[in-house]
């Protein structure tokens, strides 16, 4: 059997849905992003900028849903005055969505489910994907599914009555209204009407570009009026006829109304008894269409894969897949009749998946392709126009004075031509949020710039180069997931227990280092060089407690006493009644915590040290906090309450007492066409300015200090500083519930069986600490805690609450051969694990000290970031470190005796999953390829241009091209050219004369690093870097392609061009018989795939000479090899089993999938003494099989065996593979230790990326570890509720083409739902470990269990009893797979 288990390591990056909407806060706006089954939720933050104020994007949550999030809207309920999200997921599933103001958390509010058999009709597989839209004024939603069917949910009350439901859901067949409504392309709900009303965009009968000539306009559009009470669905208006390549519909507001639809080479608008209008935006529409529409001059536009939403002032905003971004002004002749749509070029910006509007005059422009920005726009200009009516209808007949008399007497005065202001804006890029999506190839490559304190035989530093992007906004991303500081310099100390930076005489650097020995203490000045201060009043001969900055002055604590200094010199001394546990300081106030759990309050006063006694016992651990964001309050807050408000404002009436509702009847029906024109949009422009926008300055809040203290009860206290008055009490701290409230009842719940508190710590992170969080050690267990407001009952109690953040970071002791822990913590007084910074290279955040040391990172974007930096092994004790030689650098010891001097490497981000960073290529990167020799990076880009010419074949089977001869506004087809360039691995620069470029119509398909040997060579190997090619020709012409080779030789260097060290020279070129798709290495010969035929070559003399070849099936586009097995994947056959004899020079069939496949990419999986086979499929399905001769069913080895398979909800187009890391911190296969290891633990990790920018892994397991893991595995599935209701096991459960007679198999465990043991509490933890017969530490051991840690302590204890073990035996668990997986 083959066991697994699979964890997204890099969530997806890219953004396919937005939205804007007020969803936390009634007050405060919010953007809502999705992509992939990534969900998240911003809110706007100012920040000042060179005296401008620009808004940038703060997260507040992020959730990992069980399914990919296909649409996106957002509605308003009745009663409530936040939005709710609505999410269609699957085929046919809608959930909707709330904010839980007291959890801090989403909460579903409702779930539908359409997938049932009756519903699909005819589709066996997902052709159409749901489309959910929402009503103007929010009087229902919709979701179309399956391409004919339409899904109502009312939103609107049955009756007045707010205690009585919605109208219940239900499903329209569209053909029952229509029998011609069939292959929807796109739904929109339309302003402006008595009852919900949605407009279909639909092709009956389907055309395509090549059948234009005998078959066009095929799309039509019909609006139908949604009765919801009687059900009752009435067609209104339709137009037929429309262009084949209409697109999607976009809706015109009041007072024009009606709606747009984009086609692919025209635009038109349509509204009901009004004639339709539209413009050619090139001249191809000429022949592609029959539809009555005016043609323009000198555009020259297509708008395939555009994105469009409107804007204020009938104004559309266009952004098309070339990255351009243009307004439309729709021209209208104060009748709702569109005229002339004025195009206006604004900015180029990113190729835009998504477009939402926001308040502000802020647009967000997600993108699939490049980073999604924040855009600001302001009017820069305007011109008036006075446009009425179309140049074609100038000639028409002009009315004679008698008539325009008894018009003026009938219909009122009326202009006949109002002015139209054109605007002219610029735009700003205000925020940018990462993208690394497509990723289409990926290598890995040892990562540069690493110190020489950490270069080893036993570390294989590695970083992951992949290729990203499309276009000009092509990159290379280059991740590694791990820290790797830059050392300045080490110096060799005697154990240190503890250390502390000092400031000193208003100095802005550091001017002291205080390092704690077990008894004693060392006094470094630090300057331009660290040396020991050899005459001081410092306390030398005995350890310190605690140092730190309070009032200008250096506090230094003792065991039994307290020293108050200005620099060196003593200024004042205080002896302690017992001896200290712990001291914390907030400037200007501290705490000091006895062994004995007594408390004294400290301060400083007219240089005197003042201790007060503070009557509190049974304190096992304790910090002080300074609040600067305001969350820490009494007074409840006025903007947080959601109560509707009721009656007009004086803003909402009229002069003469009446609202804007009331419009005079008489003006309606005879009054001023134009003045009503200019009602509605001073209507609109009303509504808009009632909507509160982004806060223009954040409030700046008077500090308030705080002292938490935890009880060794499990209670925990917030006390106000310096009145020490107790303003919250949370009864069950110690069983990290996962959120923590405030108690009325001040009871305990014992000390029976509750776990230790260790170390507690709250600070605030992000933008000018605005971010309160409070980190906790409780065991083993590392808890982080948000703060965020919450107006409780209690008048005087505090206004806040915290809630448990979903983590990865395991901290465990580890363990000796004899199974004792090993005392780590030989001092006498206990050193905090949780050291808190507040500018380490400008990112402020915590450093957790331990064998796995840890960074947590919360940048200006407001995610927690996680990184681990296990590049030097166990951390004894850490401090910031600013100096003049070390700019916001850091301080560790390394092992207890080794000091490094070290800063964070500043070409990397941080605000990452993963440190990262992006190389900007301004063209499509297809492949990297790392020469390991050299070590450089070869990488083959394509840029695009129009290509006026057609290649053609003549008689006498010469190719040439004729030119294609059309007007300026043809729009021409575009060719790719591609080139392959040599880089440095340092800095990504590119090398001199390095850059080769390929002919006209030749594509690269494949490239990589080859170690190939040759007679000459005998058996040595060399490195090439080999591509294979096609070149596509149209239909008329037969495609070939070439196996080209290319040698990276070092050359001595030009002195004027240091990086010219390198030549890439081209040794082989040659035409083969048809397009290479696919080449690898084997057994140092080149294996390639031509079509349907697989060669083996060997490389002679700068040729290639044929060693063996064999027939395939139909089309071979992905090759694996490992020794002399080749694995290869036929484009709708499956994968088939191939091996290589050198001797004989013959390929033979060991095996194959009969079953049909369309298979994206292939890849073996290294468990142990078994090899099996992965392959990623089109249903974003990741599948391994299995040779096994023996089975029944392989018909004696035939036959590959399927047996595990998981939907991981993105397609896969990338592979490699890497060994675990191993015990002693080296990578297997690396260094002589790992050849030790037993051949079970000889695994490999299987990477894979996928083209939403995620990256995953999969670690073989051994099936005790599965078994046990799989009922953990189980009981998670209904013991943790999951965001939005969906359902993990069937997100997981294989998808098939249809009807398949196979069950899935399963046996692999998904590690996103297994950490949902992390967020158990203590108790649930270790019941659900016992009822699997395990531990907590076991489980987490194995590194899988991330849901486990943000559980509860209750909730972690039920958990694991359900399954028979305990919370420690799954933590440990987690553990040994984690470690296993910290490659790069």
């Amino acid at each position: 059997m083959v066991f697994g288990v699979y964890r997204n390591n890099h969530p997806a990056t890219a953004v396919d849905h937005c939205c804007h909407c007020y969803f936390i806060n009634s007050n405060e706006p919010n953007l809502i992003i999705a992509g992939g089954s990534y969900l998240r939720i911003f809110r706007y933050v100012p920040m000042q900028e060179d005296d401008q104020i620009k808004h940038r994007l703060e997260q507040v949550l992020s959730y990992n849903l069980f399914g990919v999030i296909n649409s996106m809207v957002v509605a308003k309920y009745p009663g409530n005055k936040r939005h709710s999200l609505l999410l269609a997921v699957g085929e046919a599933q809608l959930s909707v969505v709330d904010y839980d103001p007291a959890m801090h958390t989403l909460k579903t509010k409702m779930l539908y489910n359409y997938e049932q058999d009756d519903q699909r009709t005819m589709f066996l597989q997902q052709t159409f994907l749901p489309q959910v839209r929402v009503d103007p004024e929010n009087r229902a939603a919709a979701m179309l599914i399956y391409g004919s069917r339409l899904v109502v949910v009312p939103l609107l009350k049955s009756s007045k009555s707010s205690t009585e439901p919605c109208h219940q859901s239900y499903v329209v067949d569209l053909k029952s209204l229509d029998e011609r409504v069939n292959n929807v392309k796109d739904f929109q709900f339309l302003h402006g009407y008595c009852e919900p009303t949605i407009v279909l965009l639909y092709e009956p009968l389907r055309t395509w570009p090549g059948r234009v000539a005998v078959r066009k306009d095929t799309c039509s559009i019909v609006a139908i009026a949604l009765n919801i009470r009687d059900k009752v669905h009435p067609s209104i208006w339709s137009q037929n006829n429309l262009p084949f390549d209409s697109l999607y519909v976009l809706p015109v507001p009041k007072p024009t109304a009606g709606v747009l639809v984009f086609a692919v080479n025209s635009l038109l608008y349509l509204n009901q008894a009004i004639p339709p209008f539209g413009m050619l935006l090139n001249s191809l529409a000429e022949y592609t269409t029959d539809f009555p529409v005016q043609k323009s001059t000198g555009i020259m536009l297509t708008l395939d894969d555009s994105q469009a939403v409107m804007m204020e002032d009938e104004r559309v905003f266009v952004s098309l897949k070339s990255g351009d971004i243009y307004l439309i002004t729709l021209i209208s002749d104060g009748m709702r009749s569109i005229k002339r749509f004025n195009w206006y070029k604004a900015a180029s910006s990113v190729l835009t998946s998504c477009i939402c509007m926001a308040t502000g005059n802020y647009i967000f422009l997600g993108s699939r392709f490049g980073n999604s920005i924040l855009l600001h726009y302001q009017e820069k200009s305007s011109v008036t126009a006075d446009i009425l009516e179309p140049i074609e209808q100038t000639t028409k007949r002009q009315k004679v004075t008698g008539e325009e008399d008894l018009d003026l007497e009938i219909f009122g005065n009326r202009k006949s031509k109002p002015d139209i202001r054109l605007s002219v804006y610029e735009f700003e890029v205000c925020d940018s949020l990462i993208n690394f999506s497509p990723i289409t190839q990926m290598t890995v490559g040892e990562a540069p710039y690493l110190s020489e304190e950490y270069k080893s035989d036993n570390h294989l530093d590695l970083e992951i180069v992949a290729c990203s992007g499309y276009g000009k906004n092509g990159a290379l991303s280059i991740f590694q997931n791990s820290i790797r500081p830059l050392v300045n310099s080490t110096f060799d100390l005697p154990t240190v227990y503890n250390m502390w930076t000092i400031y000193s005489n208003n100095n802005p650097f550091h001017s002291f280092l205080i390092l704690a020995k077990s008894d004693s203490t060392l006094i470094l000045h630090t300057g331009e060089d660290i040396a020991e201060v050899e005459e001081s009043d410092f306390i030398t001969d005995e350890t310190t407690v605690h140092v730190s900055n309070i009032q200008g002055f250096i506090l230094q604590v003792c065991a039994r006493s307290l020293l108050l200094l200005k620099d060196v010199t003593l200024v004042d001394k205080a002896e302690l009644p017992e001896t200290v546990q712990g001291v914390s300081v907030s400037d200007p106030y501290g705490a000091v915590l006895f062994k004995s759990g007594l408390v004294y309050f400290l301060t400083v006063e007219n240089n005197k040290i003042n201790l007060t006694d503070t009557s509190a016992s049974g304190v096992v651990c304790l910090t002080t906090y300074m609040d600067n964001s305001g969350i820490f309050t009494t007074e409840p807050r006025a903007n947080f309450s959601d109560s509707a408000t009721t009656g007009n404002t004086e803003s909402e009436m009229t002069g003469n007492g009446k609202t804007e509702e009331d419009i005079d009847e008489d003006m309606l029906l005879y009054g001023d066409t134009n003045e009503i024109f200019e009602h509605f949009k001073k209507q609109a422009a009303n509504e808009k300015l009632k909507e509160p926008g982004p806060p223009m300055i954040t409030q700046l809040h008077r500090p308030t200090h705080w002292c938490i203290l935890s009880r060794e009860d499990g209670a925990m206290e917030i006390r106000s500083l310096p009145s020490w008055e107790l303003l919250y009490f949370c009864r069950n701290f110690a069983l990290s519930p996962k959120v923590l409230m405030n108690a009325d009842d001040h009871s305990t719940i014992g000390n029976e069986g509750i776990p230790h508190v260790k170390e507690i710590c709250v600070t605030g992170l992000g933008w000018r600490g605005q971010r309160p969080h409070l980190v906790t050690l409780i065991d083993d267990d590392l808890h982080i805690y948000t703060a965020f407001p919450y107006n409780s009952e209690g008048k005087s109690d505090l206004k806040v609450r915290f809630s448990k953040i979903q983590h990865e970071v395991l901290i465990k002791k580890r363990k000796s051969r004899s199974n004792k822990l090993i005392d780590i913590d030989a001092h006498p007084f206990y050193t905090p694990k949780i050291q808190c910074f507040s500018n380490i290279s400008g990112y402020s955040g915590i450093f957790l000290v331990d064998d796995n040391p840890q960074w947590l990172f919360l940048t200006t974007h407001g995610a927690l970031r996680a990184h681990p930096m296990y590049i030097d092994g166990k951390v004894t004790c850490f401090a910031p470190f600013h100096n003049d030689n070390c700019h916001y650098g850091f301080l560790y010891f390394s092992n207890g005796d080794e000091l490094r001097i070290c800063n964070l490497p500043s070409t990397l981000t941080y605000d990452n999953h993963w440190p990262a960073k992006k190389v900007n290529l301004r063209a499509t990167p297809h492949f990297v390829a790392y020469h390991h020799d050299t070590k450089t990076y070869a990488v083959c880009t394509s840029s695009s241009s129009l290509n006026p010419m057609m290649p053609k074949m003549q008689n006498n089977l010469d190719k040439e091209e004729v030119p294609i001869e059309e007007d300026d506004v043809f729009p021409y087809p575009s060719l790719d050219w591609y080139s392959i360039t040599l880089y440095t691995r340092d800095g990504w620069e590119v090398i001199p004369n390095s850059r080769i470029d390929l002919p006209k119509y030749e594509k690269v398909t494949c490239m990589k690093y080859m170690q190939l040997s040759g007679e000459q060579m005998g058996e040595q190997m060399k490195g090439y870097i080999v591509a294979g090619t096609m070149c596509t020709m149209g239909e008329e012409v037969s495609a070939r392609g070439k196996i080209v080779i290319f040698d990276v030789m070092e050359v001595v260097p030009d002195p004027e061009k240091p990086l010219s060290g390198f030549k890439f020279k081209c040794l082989y070129d040659k035409e083969q018989k048809g397009p290479v798709t696919d080449v690898d290495c084997i057994m140092g010969h080149i294996v390639s795939a031509i079509g349907q035929k697989l060669y083996v070559w060997s490389f002679v003399n700068n040729e290639l000479v044929g060693v063996a070849f064999i027939d395939t099936l139909i089309y071979i586009h992905s090759i694996s090899v490992i020794k002399n097995f080749i694995l290869y994947a036929d484009i709708t056959k499956s994968i088939s089993l191939l091996t290589f004899d050198k001797e004989c020079k013959t390929l033979s069939v060991v095996s194959r999938d009969f079953e049909p496949m369309e298979v994206y990419r292939c890849e073996f999986v290294v468990g142990g003494q078994s090899l099996c086979f992965m392959v990623s499929d089109s249903n974003c399905n990741l599948v391994i099989y299995s040779y096994q001769p023996d089975a029944v069913e392989s018909s004696g080895g035939q036959k590959l065996i399927r047996k595990s398979d998981i939907c991981i909800g993105g397609h896969v187009n990338t592979f490699f593979r890497t060994g675990i890391r191993i015990q002693d911190g080296s990578i297997l296969g690396t260094t002589p230790a790992s050849a030790l290891l037993h051949p079970s633990e000889k695994r490999h990790v299987t990477w894979c990326a996928t083209l939403d920018g995620a990256i995953s892994s999969f670690l073989p397991l051994s099936e005790k570890r599965y078994r046990r893991l799989f009922m953990l595995h189980n009981k998670l599935v209904t013991a943790v509720p999951h965001i939005a209701g969906l359902n993990p096991k069937k997100f997981r459960t294989a998808k098939m083409p249809g009807r398949w007679l196979m069950n899935p198999h399963r046996n692999i465990l998904d590690y996103q739902l297994l950490t949902n043991f992390l967020t158990l509490s203590h108790t649930e933890r270790r019941e659900l470990a016992k009822q699997i017969g395990t531990t907590p530490a076991q489980i987490l051991d194995y590194q899988l269990l991330t849901n486990f840690l943000t559980l509860s302590h209750t909730e972690r204890r039920e958990l694991a009893k359900q399954i028979g073990t305990t919370p420690a035996q799954i933590l440990d668990d987690l553990m040994n797979i984690q470690k296993a997986m910290l490659i790069f």
